[in-house]
């Protein structure tokens, strides 16, 4: 009994020993799980990305669009489709002289039947009958906003009167007359007083030349691509915003400067070989005013533009843009037999409505008018474009929409000039698009 009770007490203390023994070994915990978290910066709300204190939002669109176009001849397209889609990325931080933003956003396009793209007055038709088919990659926009600075390709002009763009499909450039210019290289500075905000900004003048016309023995002659002098000075652009709980209005100017080779296609006329132009400089203002109507519907509001140029047509949305499909011969300058040059004139009016029937069911109706004129024994155009959509939105990010446009184009040539190839043409288009964000 007692050697039985030796055992028991010597394997009892051997088991107290191994315990405190395991005990006084170092443990290896696992490392804590980093989950992902949510943040909001400014106009961004994303994740922040493991390991820093960056603000990250990975977004995208897809869009789907079905065209109509009328034809003005038997061997044009009257259908087109779309097939285009978008990838963005914002990347936001805190810091000490405010958040620091880079935002780039890409897009890649598939079209066929060409009826997305603008033809000239001689054949203001969209696409012919071979159904080509055409896709590109762009860059929509990719810059850098810090302590008020903008620098890179914005999404807009600092010119153009922002908001308008989401009323009509198109944007207010392409309704005929107006603003929303597509996206441009710019660096700009802009301060904030308030409810004021002001913007000065150099931007890239070579995205906004216009063909430029010249004139032998009385008559007029188009130089179809001019060969432009040397860009030596930016266009110079200045806004001022103010922006309250009624709505917003703007006022915004720009300096764009014409320098135009006048040798190549007119040597025989000019006899100036390859000598430019007189450097010519053009100016555009414009202001613009959002009114929210919250007496109608929630999200409802009227917008109204007016814009005016001289030498810098581009800002009243008369460069490289007609009425609707309709695309008139512009010119920013217009040079005589001496090789002096003249600016022409423009002007546009725009205004658009944004109704909600119910909150997944909004209507968009706008319309449009400006007019061209030339400087010399040229022509007056006069361009109207109206249009209407309805979109609805099922479910959040989600819209589905159709829209309808009518254009009207109208040249008054002050005398016979093979350039005026008609005196009025009008055209109605119609759209179906299908459109997810995320």
């Amino acid at each position: 009994m007692r050697l039985s009770s030796i055992f028991l007490g010597s394997a009892a203390a051997l088991s107290i020993v191994g315990v405190a023994s395991a005990a006084d070994l170092p443990s290896k915990k696992a490392a804590p799980v980093e989950y992902v978290r949510i943040c909001s910066i400014g106009e961004v709300t994303g994740f922040v990305v493991p390991g820093t204190d960056t603000c990250l939002k990975v977004g995208g669109r897809v869009r789907a669009e079905y065209y109509y176009n009328q034809p003005f001849t038997r061997d044009a397209n009257t259908t087109s489709f779309r097939g285009r889609g978008y990838f963005t990325l914002d990347a936001i931080n805190n810091t000490g002289y405010g958040p620091l933003r880079a935002s780039t956003r890409i897009y890649v396009t598939r079209d066929s039947g060409r009826g997305f793209n603008a033809n000239n007055v001689n054949n203001a038709n969209i696409g012919n009958g071979a159904g080509t088919t055409n896709a590109d990659v762009v860059l929509d926009w990719a810059y850098i906003q810090f302590a008020g600075i903008t620098a890179g390709r914005v999404a807009t002009s600092f010119f153009e009167f922002a908001p308008f763009g989401g009323i009509s499909f198109e944007g207010g450039g392409n309704l005929g007359r107006g603003a929303d210019y597509s996206s441009i290289n710019t660096l700009a500075y802009t301060a904030t007083f308030g409810d004021f905000s002001a913007t000065i900004a150099i931007e890239d003048g070579t995205e906004r030349r216009a063909n430029a016309l010249a004139r032998a023995n009385g008559a007029f002659t188009i130089i179809g691509n001019p060969t432009y002098g040397g860009h030596v000075m930016p266009d110079i652009v200045g806004r001022l915003d103010y922006t309250a709980a009624w709505g917003q209005a703007a006022l915004s100017a720009a300096v764009h400067q014409s320098r135009v080779g006048l040798g190549s296609n007119v040597n025989n006329v000019f006899g100036l070989g390859n000598t430019i132009g007189d450097t010519e400089y053009g100016y555009a203002i414009q202001g613009g005013l959002k009114v929210n109507l919250p007496m109608l519907a929630p999200g409802d509001a009227l917008f109204l533009q007016a814009a005016y140029a001289n030498g810098a047509n581009s800002y009243t949305g008369w460069a490289a843009t007609g009425a609707g499909t309709l695309t008139p011969a512009t010119a920013d300058v217009i040079y005589d037999v001496n090789g002096n040059g003249h600016t022409t004139k423009s002007w546009s009016v725009t205004g658009g409505l944004l109704h909600y029937w119910t909150p997944t069911v909004r209507q968009g109706v706008f319309a449009a008018y400006g007019r061209l004129d030339h400087w010399g024994p040229l022509y007056d155009t006069a361009a109207f474009s109206a249009g209407t959509n309805l979109i609805w939105s099922p479910v959040k990010n989600l819209d589905i929409g159709a829209e309808v446009t009518y254009s009207k184009l109208t040249q008054t040539p002050r005398n016979l000039l093979p350039i005026a190839a008609f005196d009025e043409r009008d055209n109605w288009a119609g759209r179906i698009r299908f459109e997810r964000d995320f």
